[in-house]
């Protein structure tokens, strides 16, 4: 007989807080789904951040990974299945930077307090650079789920083809339309506000010399408006440049979010762009 092979869950890049403030479990068994409240439907995540807390004992290894908003909870046993993950989790220490790969794992107490922690599959130190480049995608992530839920909440009879048609992934419509009907009452804007307000600035130097401009007194400075605009002209896919690319891309010039702001305010009053629905920008 054909062997039957299992599909492997596929991992969600998340923050903290949006497992932590997860509520609602699905499914029957061992390991069911975590809701969470951007509408993530997830077994397994992909996470980074620094170790702050470390504990050994005889029977398992504990750590606290801190993201840019949070913690999360690293559970790795030393016996059952699995069990050699405790040797490589246990090579690392605090202030360390990891990345780690896991199934959720999660613990409801008689108050109906979940707990989660993540057993890891996979972990591995990486640089700073890395840790960076996974808050700007997954801050880029939450902010789409985030607009699809704002859309979701302008129109109560919202449906997936009406989302798909405003821009979104199918994906992402799915998980807004599952937001909107499991956390009504949730405070996005809280969440939206906390991953904002990080300071996502790169580790990496900016080269100065590089795409510049004379000022008068013959100073080399960065050219970040003419940087901003020129992305917009050329990375508009028709309904206009994406808000959460435009931000990826100014970060890796060493534009934190705030300046970019600042840039596309002034790009607007001078005439050069102007924004669509959906944070989306085109240049005139």
């Amino acid at each position: 007989m054909p062997r039957t092979i299992l599909k492997r869950e596929r991992s969600y890049w998340i923050f903290s807080r949006e497992l932590r403030d997860s509520n609602i479990l699905e499914g029957e068994d061992k390991r069911p789904y975590i809701i969470t409240p951007l509408g993530s439907r997830i077994k397994r995540i992909l996470i980074t951040g620094k170790i702050t807390y470390k504990n050994d004992d005889e029977k398992l290894i504990k750590l606290t990974v801190a993201d840019y908003i949070g913690s999360f909870y690293i559970t790795a046993f030393k016996t059952g299945f699995n069990s050699e993950i405790a040797d490589e989790v246990n090579k690392y220490n605090v202030d360390d930077t990891v990345v780690i790969m896991g199934k959720i794992s999660s613990f409801k107490t008689d108050d109906g307090i979940f707990y989660f922690s993540i057993n890891p599959e996979m972990i591995n130190k990486i640089s700073e650079s890395e840790r960076f480049f996974w808050g700007i995608r997954t801050l880029y992530i939450s902010r789409r789920k985030l607009y699809a839920i704002r859309e979701t909440k302008k129109n109560e009879n919202a449906t997936l083809e009406m989302l798909t048609k405003l821009g979104f992934s199918e994906e992402e419509a799915e998980a807004a339309i599952r937001s909107s009907d499991k956390y009504p009452n949730y405070d996005f804007e809280s969440y939206s506000n906390a991953i904002s307000s990080v300071n996502y600035e790169s580790p990496v130097p900016v080269n100065i010399e590089k795409d510049t401009q004379k000022k008068e007194d013959n100073t080399l400075i960065p050219d970040f408006e003419g940087f901003v605009l020129d992305y917009i002209k050329n990375n508009d896919d028709g309904p206009g440049c994406k808000y959460d690319d435009i931000i990826i891309a100014s970060s890796n010039k060493g534009i934190n979010q705030n300046r970019l702001d600042e840039i596309l305010n002034v790009l607007g009053s001078n005439g050069d762009i102007y924004e669509v629905s959906l944070k989306r920008y085109k240049a005139l």
